[in-house]
């Protein structure tokens, strides 16, 4: 983690800190953003091309986690908020670090 603090240019300041933290919570709340889009696009899809005699919100929303789990922007939003949370998590610890006596 303190490669990654070093790759988005941390120079140890507490204001350069919270303001990297407050750009990976901007990012995160884009992402999910994106990822509520992706899954509305995939949804619709399947609402329309999926004709089935068993066809009920459950069955619906199985074959949209289905589609999902194999759609690769999906995949893709799906890993970088772990990535983002484990950076959030750094830089919260080093922004407690510098403001500790």
């Amino acid at each position: 983690m303190k490669k990654e603090l070093e790759e988005h240019g941390e120079d140890g300041s507490g204001a350069e800190l919270e303001r990297q933290l407050a750009a990976a919570g901007r990012e995160s709340d884009d992402l999910r953003r994106e990822m509520g889009a992706v899954r509305q696009a995939v949804a619709t899809e399947v609402e329309d091309t999926w004709t089935s005699p068993w066809k009920s919100p459950e069955t619906v929303d199985a074959k949209l986690r289905a589609r999902l789990a194999g759609h690769r922007r999906s995949q893709a939003l799906r890993a970088r908020p772990r990535e983002l949370d484990g950076l959030r998590r750094s830089l919260a610890i080093e922004l407690e670090k510098g403001t500790t006596p």
